[in-house]
């Protein structure tokens, strides 16, 4: 799950810039992946759009 989008965009989220919550969330990601997409707000079904909204519509 590591190397998945939406877990690689929830610790981007997390981070907000800054290197130490950058680490803090992938130390979190290596402890339990979801409760790194819970903080992030992409545990939900709507994951797909909030992904969409953050990064942008997939291209073709």
């Amino acid at each position: 799950m590591l190397g998945s989008e939406r877990l690689q965009t929830a610790i981007v989220l997390l981070a907000q810039g800054t290197i130490r919550q950058l680490e803090a969330a992938v130390q979190l990601a290596k402890t339990d992946w979801r409760d790194v997409l819970v903080a992030a707000e992409l545990a939900d079904a709507d994951w797909p759009a909030r992904l969409d909204a953050e990064l942008g519509p997939e291209a073709a």
